[in-house]
């Protein structure tokens, strides 16, 4: 026997079904919490949509794959209902035959399978060609006639906000830096202007070395944040000198003004905090995301005290928006 099979392929080789073992278990498949779950996956529409197989299917040249495209995908909704890591999920796979037919394959019991690599590879594989629009459209069709009240829109307003992260000094620096320094080479490319010089490039290294250390000393910190604030605050300089220069070229639109303000207030704040050497320093109004400025953070502590200004209690610093973020 070889080391997977597909359940598709080997079923018409049954010479004789009363023999056939896998049909008690496919019943009980049918009617455990897995298998119903699985009746109700559009799997090859998914498959479809993630340019994993054509709509009509056809010879393809090339190793073969241990799972089929729909396995793939019934793959990755068995590894979210499992909540296993690779190496488990690898394991759980090998040893139970409802996991085996979810996916559609038959494993050898004499040669399971050990790499666990392979579900990484296909994790990996799915997350490049993923588009969430029309694999949400492929769900929505196969799921509508079980939907109710489809005019009506639920979300929830504690994960609403998007694009943010854990706000470190040495992050949002580099993100400003990331969204100012291409304003600064398209403006002096129209003009024709010769574009300032910078340590860009240097810096973008230092930051990339900085970001892969595991562990960060504070003088190794301060000096990275000081490398940040001096490119920021010349890339800043210079986008005002070009700004000044040619004020009836219209260099930038008015959402690029906007984020440049943004951003300059950040390097103001960042080198006032950077310069105070106190990095338990409170900043009034402080920005922790260029995307959402109106964001401000809380401390961290117990929720339940009675005056947010005790040591540990949650403060907000004030804003127009009842937004806050744990940061």
């Amino acid at each position: 026997m070889a080391k997977v099979q597909q359940i598709s392929e080997i079923a018409p080789s049954f010479a004789f079904t009363e023999f056939d073992f896998y049909k008690d278990y496919e019943e009980s498949f049918k009617k455990s919490e897995l298998g119903r779950i699985h009746a109700l996956l559009p799997l090859h529409e998914m498959a479809v949509r993630f340019d994993l197989t054509d709509a009509h299917a056809h010879k393809k040249a090339g190793r073969k794959s241990y799972f089929s495209p729909e396995g793939k995908v019934a793959l990755m909704f068995l590894k979210s209902y499992a909540g296993l890591s690779a190496p488990k999920l690898m394991e759980q796979l090998n040893a139970n035959i409802h996991y085996q037919i979810s996916c559609g394959i038959r494993i050898s019991t004499k040669n399971p399978l050990a790499n666990y690599k392979l579900i990484d590879d296909i994790v990996l594989e799915l997350s490049n060609r993923l588009k969430i629009q029309n694999q949400q459209e492929a769900i929505a069709e196969a799921w509508k006639p079980y939907m109710k009240d489809l005019d009506t829109l639920y979300t929830d307003a504690t994960c609403y906000e998007s694009a943010m992260r854990y706000p470190t000094d040495a992050k949002l620096l580099w993100e400003c830096i990331e969204k100012v320094y291409p304003m600064m080479c398209q403006a002096s490319r129209e003009p024709g202007i010769h574009r300032m010089r910078t340590k860009y490039l240097d810096v973008s290294r230092d930051n990339t070395a900085y970001v892969k250390q595991r562990r960060h000393t504070q003088k190794r910190t301060r000096k990275m944040i000081r490398r940040l604030l001096d490119l920021l605050g010349k890339i800043l300089a210079e986008l005002r000198k070009l700004d000044r220069e040619n004020p009836c070229v219209g260099l930038f639109s008015d959402n690029q003004l906007a984020e440049i303000e943004i951003i300059t207030k950040i390097y103001r704040q960042q080198r006032k905090h950077h310069e105070s050497g106190n990095a338990k320093e409170s900043i009034p109004d402080r920005i922790v995301s260029v995307n959402k400025p109106y964001v401000r953070p809380i401390v961290r502590g117990k929720e339940n005290c009675e005056s947010g200004t005790q040591p540990g209690c949650l403060t907000t610093y004030p804003s127009d928006i009842n937004t806050s973020y744990k940061g």
